[in-house]
């Protein structure tokens, strides 16, 4: 059998069209020095000519494995699809605006996961059941419907410090079973 090395590029584009990935390689190995050598002086910046010679291979082998693509001179055909790869790279950032004015710019709604926000929900519910009826009073009129300490003092029979300590109680034990839930749930 012949090994890819002696092969001419026609035959190693041949064998690519025929599902030949190891031939592909050879034509890699035979013309990534060159490739690379043009992509430094298109861009100058080594990790970014890099990027370029990997895009324009991929490219290259996927128009190959279409059946399209040179039948010979394929180092030309390389060096203009690599060039065609830098020039839709430059028109791409040329329409990208950088800026540290984020003023100009909406903040946008973040993303919120409706099935994630009811599991929240119905295991924060499960935890709320759980704490003694006085925690839940307490937690209620403070936290939801944002009731002052003072205001719901008389209610439970407390001075407004008693109903901030019976309210941070009841905070960390609620934080205790929600913890407990999600950990059992997940």
């Amino acid at each position: 059998m012949t090994s890819h090395v002696e092969l001419s590029d026609a035959h190693l584009l041949a064998a690519v069209r025929g599902g030949d990935s190891t031939a592909y390689g050879a034509l890699y190995t035979r013309h990534a020095g060159a490739a690379r050598r043009l992509a430094y002086t298109l861009v100058r910046c080594p990790a970014d000519a890099d990027d370029l010679v990997a895009e324009t291979f991929a490219k290259v082998l996927a128009v190959l494995r279409a059946g399209r693509g040179p039948d010979v001179a394929f180092r030309a055909y390389l060096h203009t699809t690599l060039r065609h790869v830098r020039y839709d790279r430059m028109r791409r950032d040329q329409r990208i605006e950088f800026t540290d004015d984020l003023t100009r710019y909406e903040r946008g709604e973040p993303f919120q996961d409706t099935a994630v926000r009811q599991l929240e929900r119905a295991q924060a519910a499960r935890a709320f059941a759980q704490l003694p009826e006085r925690w839940r009073t307490v937690l209620w009129h403070t936290e939801v419907e944002g009731e002052p300490h003072a205001q719901v003092a008389p209610r439970l029979g407390l001075t407004p410090g008693g109903v901030a300590a019976l309210a941070y109680r009841a905070r960390e034990r609620l934080r205790q079973i929600y913890a407990r839930e999600a950990s059992s749930a997940g």
